[in-house]
C-alpha cells in the first residue's frame, strides 16, 4: 500500500512537471505588460490581437499547417502499404528494413537535421518546400508504419479468410474487413505525425530556407530578438492545437486505446 501511494505521488509530481510549464505559458500570454513577466501585471488580449495582425506569424502558421497536411498525406500513402509486408511477410532483410525505417525514432533530431542538410547539399539541391516536406516525412513515417503494424498484427486472419471464402475480392476484403479494424491505428499515427510535423523545430531549423519559416522557427526568432508576451500567445496557439488533436483522437478512438497504441511504437 505504501508503494502504491509512493507511485501515485510520483505520478502526480511527474504530471505536474509536464503540465505546469504549459499552464504558465498560457497565463503569460494574457499579460498586459510589454514584457514577459510572471505573475502578469494586468490582463489583456492585446497579444492575441498582435498575433492575429502579425503577418510573419500568420504566414508561418499557414506554412506549418500546409506542411503537416502534406506530410500526413504522404505518410499514409507510404506507411499503410509498407506496414503489410513488414508485418505479414517474411523476406530476407526484413529486420534490416525495419531498423532503417524506424531509425529516426532512435536518433536525436539535430543529428537527423544535420544529416539531411548535408545530403541535400551533396546532391546540389536548394532548400525548398518539397525538401522541408521530405525531411518531415523522414521523422514522422515511422509513427504511421508502427501504429498500423500494431493494429495489423492484432487482427484475426479468420475474418479475412471467411470473406474470401464467401466470394469477396481482395479489394472488398481490404475495404470492408481490414480497413475498419486498422482505422484506430492509422488515425492515431496520423495524429502523432501531424503534431510532430507542426511542432518540429530541430529538423526544420536545418532544412527550412529563409523564405520558408515554419511556426516553431518564427517562435525561436521571436524569443531570440524580442521577448514579450507575443511569444506566449504563439506558444499557446501550438498548445491549443495539440490539445485539439488529442481531444479529437480520444473522441474518435478512446483515450485508453490511443495511449495503448502510442506505447506500442517500436
Amino acid at each position: 500500500m505504501l508503494l502504491t501511494a509512493a507511485l501515485g505521488a510520483l505520478s502526480g509530481v511527474s504530471l505536474l512537471a509536464l503540465v505546469f510549464p504549459s499552464v504558465l505559458v498560457v497565463i503569460t500570454s494574457f499579460n498586459a505588460s510589454d514584457f514577459l513577466t510572471f505573475p502578469p501585471q494586468g490582463w489583456s488580449l492585446r497579444w492575441y490581437q498582435a498575433m492575429a495582425g502579425n503577418w510573419e506569424v500568420r504566414q508561418a502558421a499557414t506554412l506549418s499547417l500546409k506542411v503537416a497536411a502534406l506530410v500526413v498525406a504522404i505518410d499514409l500513402l507510404l506507411g499503410v502499404p509498407a506496414a503489410f509486408p513488414l508485418t505479414r511477410t517474411r523476406f530476407r532483410g526484413r529486420e534490416l528494413v525495419r531498423t532503417f525505417l524506424f531509425s529516426p525514432l532512435m536518433l536525436p533530431g539535430i543529428v537527423i537535421g544535420i544529416g539531411l542538410l548535408f545530403f541535400f547539399m551533396l546532391l546540389g539541391w536548394s532548400l525548398s518546400l518539397p525538401l522541408l516536406v521530405i525531411s518531415h516525412v523522414v521523422v514522422t513515417l515511422p509513427f504511421i508504419v508502427s501504429m498500423t503494424s500494431a493494429r495489423l498484427a492484432a487482427l484475426d486472419p479468420t475474418y479475412e479468410e471467411a470473406a474470401l471464402s464467401l466470394g469477396a475480392s481482395q479489394v472488398q476484403k481490404f475495404a470492408h474487413i481490414v480497413l475498419p479494424q486498422l482505422w484506430s491505428g492509422i488515425a492515431a499515427g496520423a495524429a502523432f505525425a501531424f503534431l510532430l510535423s507542426f511542432d518540429n523545430f530541430t529538423v526544420s531549423l536545418f532544412t527550412a530556407s529563409d523564405r520558408l519559416r515554419p511556426l516553431p522557427i518564427v517562435l525561436f526568432y521571436l524569443l531570440r530578438y524580442d521577448i514579450n508576451p507575443l511569444v506566449g500567445a504563439v506558444s499557446s496557439l501550438e498548445i491549443g492545437l495539440a490539445l485539439f488533436v488529442l481531444l479529437v483522437g480520444s473522441r474518435l478512438l478512446g483515450l485508453a486505446r490511443l495511449t495503448q497504441l502510442s506505447r506500442r511504437v517500436t
